[in-house]
């Protein structure tokens, strides 16, 4: 690589790993005031800060009681969205530091453990905006506004202005939530929440983009980017600040191509829930053993020279543990190998597909696990019930706070919203200044009837699948209080 290639390339990573705080007014607004001694003394990184607030935060704590695969599990051995998160974080460390190696190897100047911080960070909160009962929750929440409220402009009276806030929500989507977590619901009192870094917000967002695509065009065949939305209307401005601070590619307003790590998250997770799941199914009965055993260690370049222990759980320990030891040097390999295309902006193909046996090894094992493990008579059960689970505390919470005139119920319904829920920074301050404190119903009516339907998601996508289930069982009155 020549001289002023390599330093074009140092300074586009100089970009896309920019420590901007997003949300602050100055770039180094937290570094004013009474904390700027402590902060001195801190030998963490921005990086290693975005971390430990992500930790620390009890929406991360939440995810213990959060579906991975098996919902409201009685194994004390199966994993939850916590567990699955602090793995994927493990394994998006190494994937990290691994590329960032490559990436020095070929002349660009960082520092590698960086980018392992930056996505082992951003693989911790990567499900933080998962509802109750996963992806089913967020099919629930999809199906009841779609049952419920209609698009702005059509039949019954419609609480939206604009098509892209009833896609908001009729296309609910835990990744928007978990942007909205980090920039809006942390910290409610203050632009920006905990004001991550640029860098790790840019590493956690698969899918840069809105709701709704520039002109209400489809999206596009092969564009990992456009799969899904990354964010909600109402936090536009926060994602345009994080986005552009890092020098993504903005093919359209508001439509970007993912940054280069995101690719490393996306890979970490990909690795973690084929292996993870199908042993997870094996530890509860639901595959065979000795065949989620022979799967893992397909993944593996030839067959192990030593004997397999006699135990299964052994064999399956070393088997996960050697397949994802194999996993993770191919999908550096594919980023190191395609790093200019990553860092301009013109791949949109996963890394695990950028190697086409690492693509087929990991459709076996979760064609595998889904048919015997997803889909098993009891996971279906629950998240059937999680799907009414969910309708019904909506139909409680999000007409209420929608309804003009509520009724003695609905009344009652507000009151047991916490009003941090309707707390946004540019009310703080007034809040604060008020001569008395703020009735419920005043905040309520301070917001427009979109942002009041998404205080409720970001109640009811806050519970954990325990919490869910008892809250929707106290007030349908089939559990009262004790």
């Amino acid at each position: 690589m020549s001289r002023n290639d390599s330093q074009e390339r140092t300074e586009r990573w100089r970009r896309l790993l920019s420590d901007t705080r997003v949300g602050s007014r100055s770039a180094q607004a937290e570094e004013a005031g009474a904390d700027a001694a402590h902060r001195q003394l801190d030998e963490r990184n921005d990086y290693s800060r975005d971390y430990d607030r992500i930790v620390f935060s009890s929406e991360f704590r939440c995810l213990h009681d959060k579906t991975q695969v098996f919902p409201l599990s009685t194994s004390d051995y199966t994993r939850t969205r916590l567990t699955h998160s602090i793995e994927a974080s493990c394994v998006g460390r190494s994937l990290g530091h691994q590329a960032g190696l490559g990436l020095k190897a070929q002349g660009v100047e960082l520092d590698p453990s960086h980018l392992g911080t930056i996505v082992a960070a951003a693989c911790l909160a990567h499900d933080i905006g998962n509802p109750p009962f996963g992806h089913s929750g967020e099919a629930a929440i999809q199906h009841w506004v779609g049952q419920r409220l209609s698009p702005p402009g059509e039949g019954r009276k419609s609480p939206f202005t604009t098509e892209a806030e009833w896609r908001d929500l009729r296309d609910f989507e835990g990744n928007a939530q978990g942007f909205r977590i980090l920039n809006r619901l942390q910290s409610r009192e203050r632009r920006g929440g905990l004001r991550y870094t640029a860098a790790t917000l840019g590493a956690m967002s698969k899918y840069p983009r809105p709701s709704v695509l520039p002109g209400s065009r489809q999206k596009t065949k092969g564009v990992v980017s456009e799969r899904k939305f990354g964010y909600f209307q109402d936090d536009v401005d926060l994602a345009l600040e994080a986005f552009r601070a890092t020098g993504l590619r903005e093919r359209e307003p508001g439509v970007f191509s993912r940054h280069p790590l995101a690719f490393l998250v996306e890979a970490a997770d990909d690795i973690c829930y084929a292996v993870i799941d199908l042993e997870d199914s094996a530890k509860l009965g639901l595959v065979p053993m000795e065949r989620a055993c022979q799967l893992l260690e397909s993944v593996l370049p030839e067959p192990t020279v030593r004997k397999p222990p006699r135990h299964l759980e052994t064999r399956m320990a070393q088997a996960r543990a050697r397949a994802i030891g194999k996993l993770i040097p191919q999908c550096v390999e594919a980023f190191v190998e395609h790093a200019h295309d990553l860092e301009a902006g013109r791949t949109e193909t996963p890394l695990t597909e950028l190697k086409p046996d690492v693509r087929a090894q990991l459709e076996e094992i979760t064609d595998f696990t889904r048919e015997h493990g997803y889909w098993s008579e009891r996971v279906l059960q629950i998240e059937s019930a999680g799907f009414k689970t969910l309708g019904g505390l909506l139909d409680m919470f999000a007409l209420s706070v929608v309804a003009e005139s509520p009724n003695a119920e609905e009344k009652k319904l507000r009151q047991l919203l916490p009003m941090e829920c309707f707390q946004r920074p540019e009310f703080a301050e007034a809040d604060e200044a008020a001569p008395r404190p703020l009735r419920r119903d005043e905040a309520i009516q301070r917001l427009t009837p979109y942002q009041r339907l998404l205080c409720v998601t970001d109640y009811i996508t806050g519970l954990s699948d325990s919490r869910a289930v008892e809250l929707y069982q106290r007030l349908s009155g089939i559990q009262l209080p004790t």
